[in-house]
């Protein structure tokens, strides 16, 4: 799938692409959560905490919470739930959440930006 934006000028562009990328990462932090593992109670707010999950430059989100790049590439079956696991959660759950929700992510970036959002 690909998404392309279609600016009006160039000067709108340069104007709005700050705006549009922090939407990006903070909307991806949400969307991202119903599908993060939370094998440990600190793990369970990786989503919302900024001290388990951070953006430290735009389009970057790491999250830092023990084992999150581990449980990341893990299959679910795998990783220890016994502390209250979440049983939606996702192996590489930022790519499982870019494949249901790249639709409302281009929408709202089309609406920050006043562009044009084309999807194939």
């Amino acid at each position: 799938m690909t998404v392309e934006l279609i600016f009006t000028s160039l000067a709108a562009r340069q104007r709005s692409f700050a705006e549009a990328q922090e939407y990006i990462d903070n909307r991806c932090v949400q969307l991202m959560e119903p599908y993060v593992p939370v094998a440990l109670s600190f793990y369970r707010n990786a989503g919302r905490l900024r001290d388990s999950v951070q953006i430290t430059s735009p389009g970057f989100i790491e999250y830092t919470a023990p084992r999150a790049e581990h449980d990341y590439y893990v299959l679910p079956p795998e990783v220890d739930h016994r502390n209250g696991g979440n049983p939606d959660a996702q192996p590489m759950w930022f790519d499982f959440m870019k494949q249901r929700h790249i639709r409302e992510l281009a929408k709202g970036v089309g609406e920050i930006t006043g562009c044009k959002v084309v999807i194939t």
